[in-house]
């Protein structure tokens, strides 16, 4: 597992994109909630619950104890064959966490994964 952590400083107005095919996630304007994957997209959940969306939450649920990075650790360990991208975005108050999956093994820096998912 890859994991890119992401602080904005301050947040106009954004989409969220999968970094690998550049396909829009189905999001509201300025919502880090994703209802509907696109691309490579495996899971997104939030630091206290989880994201209705079409992804693994079920699997990473059943991981649930103490924290969403926990259960997110326990699901990729679950798959050490897979290439999985997690981006960690940390606001003021709230961390939200999305799964990739990266088939091709496509090696971009922080910063490209960072430009490529917050537009």
């Amino acid at each position: 597992m890859n994991k890119v952590i992401i602080k904005p400083k301050t947040m106009g107005k954004f989409s969220l994109y999968c970094p690998f095919t550049n396909e829009k996630l189905d999001n509201e304007d300025n919502s880090f909630e994703i209802y509907e994957g696109a691309g490579k997209y495996l899971f997104s959940m939030c630091d206290d619950c989880l994201f209705c969306d079409v992804g693994n939450n079920d699997e990473i649920e059943k991981y649930w104890d103490d924290s969403a990075a926990e259960a997110i650790e326990k699901f990729a360990k679950n798959y050490p064959d897979k290439n999985i991208l997690l981006i960690e975005v940390v606001l003021e108050t709230d961390t939200f966490y999305y799964g990739f999956l990266n088939e091709e093994n496509q090696e971009l820096s922080d910063e490209e994964i960072t430009q490529r998912f917050i537009k």
